[in-house]
């Protein structure tokens, strides 16, 4: 018993708002049908009950905007013009997007309607449309309208920063179409993120100023890009300076042979090699000589030239690698896809 009620709550619920749409369009219907049939008098007070603040059901802004244009239309037949220049004010100031069709309309309605946008000043922008954009060879679609000629600028700019890309700044009447070719400010990609479109205008025949923006998201579909390589350490190079303790090692080295050669000839030392003792000393004289050559060499020359030469070959070919890195990956960002989404909830 309880579920039923609980499905019965919901049901009731939920056909709500479908009664309350259901009721708007069909009283919608029903006047323009009584329209289309030019009975005039039927359908004014179906039109007029659906603005009415007293209506029970919603009405939807595109609904009411609907009901406005009617009713100027219907009025301007009974060929009451400034009633019907009042309605058709109202649908504009709502939606200035609103046209009416001249293979449709009477020039009555067409004279109304134009005087109803000469006494109206509003600006409008269409809501952007989902889009994948390759900015090479296409470009993100604005449109904008105003209700008649004005001094109008269109800016494009990140969400929250002061300043942007200039799309229009010049004189405009009626619908006209923006197109951007992804840049920011700097003539770089525009990076992701949420975006405004905001249109400033300014009236040539009423000192009026009116202003719409409209919100969405950028994101780059772009392939995946490479790390460059880190910088060669000093546990990736070899040493290229000798050190204190090498040259003083090579002094030692000297000082070393000397000696050995001193000892070999006291060992080997008998009356038939008299001539050992006298060479002996010549060798640890040399190699003494050269230890302390040596030595005075790296003091002076500490640079170690086939591990200067090698070095220079890898850093080389670490930047070597590290340029086509990013030479692929230009080549990828150059590849960049924009996708472009409204940003829901965001704006009027």
């Amino acid at each position: 018993m309880r579920r039923d009620l609980r499905l019965l709550a919901l049901a009731v619920l939920l056909a709500g708002p479908l009664a309350a749409q259901g009721g708007t369009a069909d009283q919608l219907a029903r006047a323009r049908a009584f329209y289309e049939q030019l009975q005039i008098e039927r359908a004014l007070p179906l039109l007029r009950e659906v603005i009415a603040p007293q209506w029970p059901f919603e009405v939807t802004v595109a609904q009411r905007v609907e009901a406005y244009t009617y009713l100027g239309a219907a009025l301007a037949l009974a060929r009451r013009a400034d009633s019907a220049v009042v309605y058709f004010r109202a649908a504009l100031e709502r939606d200035p997007f609103v046209q009416l069709d001249p293979e449709r309309f009477t020039p009555a309605q067409l004279q109304a309607f134009g005087r109803a946008r000469r006494e109206t000043f509003a600006v409008g922008t269409r809501p952007v449309r989902s889009a994948r954009v390759d900015p090479r060879t296409d470009r993100v679609r604005f449109v904008f309208v105003t209700t008649h000629t004005a001094a109008v600028r269109a800016e494009l700019r990140a969400a929250g920063a002061g300043t942007g890309v200039v799309l229009f700044d010049a004189d405009a009447d009626g619908v006209r179409e923006l197109a951007w070719d992804g840049l920011g400010p700097g003539g770089r990609l525009a990076p992701p993120g949420r975006y405004e479109l905001h249109v400033d205008a300014t009236s040539r025949l009423r000192n009026v100023q009116d202003s719409a923006h409209v919100f969405f998201d950028l994101r780059h579909d772009v392939r995946a890009l490479e790390d460059t390589l880190p910088d060669l350490g000093a546990a990736d190079l070899l040493p290229e300076r000798a050190s204190a303790s090498a040259a003083a090692g090579e002094v030692a080295a000297g000082i070393g042979v000397a000696g050995g050669a001193l000892v070999i000839s006291g060992l080997l030392a008998n009356d038939a090699l008299d001539g050992a003792g006298n060479g002996a000393a010549v060798v640890a004289g040399v190699a003494t000589i050269t230890g302390l050559v040596a030595y005075l060499v790296r003091r002076r020359h500490p640079e170690i030239p086939d591990n200067v030469a090698a070095n220079r070959r890898r850093r080389e070919e670490r930047a070597a690698a590290n340029a086509a890195i990013r030479a692929r990956n230009d080549s990828r960002l150059a590849q960049t896809v924009l996708v472009i989404t409204p940003a829901a909830g965001v704006g009027p």
